[in-house]
């Protein structure tokens, strides 16, 4: 048999075929020798015929056990190629987990700078809602402003993070506890404000996502 794959499973079958044939001749040199046994004492008293038989057993018997020495070092470096086999096939495994990881983490790199982008807009969304807010408030009396104050604590913006769901990413604080309140900010803000500004028909996102 001629090995074509230098591969695990391909040595791995050189091997089992070498140990059948390592089998076979152990078998015949066990048989051999119990011939050469029964022949000795007949030959050493001069049993011209048991002589021959025994000469013919002792040729054959140094050519099987050649052969058997021959499967044994043939077993051992097929052995030694399975096992390089093993290592080649463990380092393309490990190379390609790796590959793996580093692709991932480019993904995840990725998304990482697409979050930091969207948190500098949102910032910035904020600063420009608090700008307004300060311009409607500055136009307000007393008692319009007083319920407008709740539009400047981080309650509202706290209870819209969790209900988009960022709270198994960011710490929000205690406000996460009300879920029953998680709401987007619109609608939060709706509550305050409904007396100036006309509510839309559905403050919900399109994608229909929150608690």
């Amino acid at each position: 048999m001629v090995q074509t794959t230098n591969t695990v499973e391909g040595w791995g079958g050189v091997i089992a075929d070498l140990a059948g044939k390592r089998l076979a001749a152990s078998e015949r040199v066990q048989a051999l020798r119990s011939e050469k046994k029964a022949l000795a004492l007949e030959a050493a008293m001069g049993g011209a015929e048991a002589q021959k038989k025994l000469a013919k057993a002792n040729s054959a018997l140094t050519t099987a056990a050649f052969e058997l020495d021959d499967l044994e070092q043939a077993i051992l470096q097929a052995e030694g190629e399975r096992k390089q086999a093993e290592q080649g096939a463990a380092e393309i495994a490990e190379k390609a987990r790796q590959e793996q990881i580093v692709a991932n983490l480019k993904q995840y790199l990725g998304a990482v700078q697409e979050i930091d982008a969207g948190l500098h807009l949102l910032a910035q969304r904020f600063a420009v809602a608090k700008q307004n807010l300060d311009r409607a408030e500055a136009l307000m009396n007393a008692d319009e402003r007083r319920p407008i104050q709740q539009l400047r604590s981080r309650f509202g913006p706290t209870l819209a993070a969790a209900y988009y769901g960022l709270a198994g990413y960011i710490e929000l604080g205690p406000e996460v506890s009300h879920v029953a309140h998680h709401q987007p900010l619109e609608r939060f803000a709706m509550g305050f404000i409904d007396r100036w500004v006309t509510p839309p028909v559905d403050p919900d996102p399109p994608d229909g996502s929150g608690n």
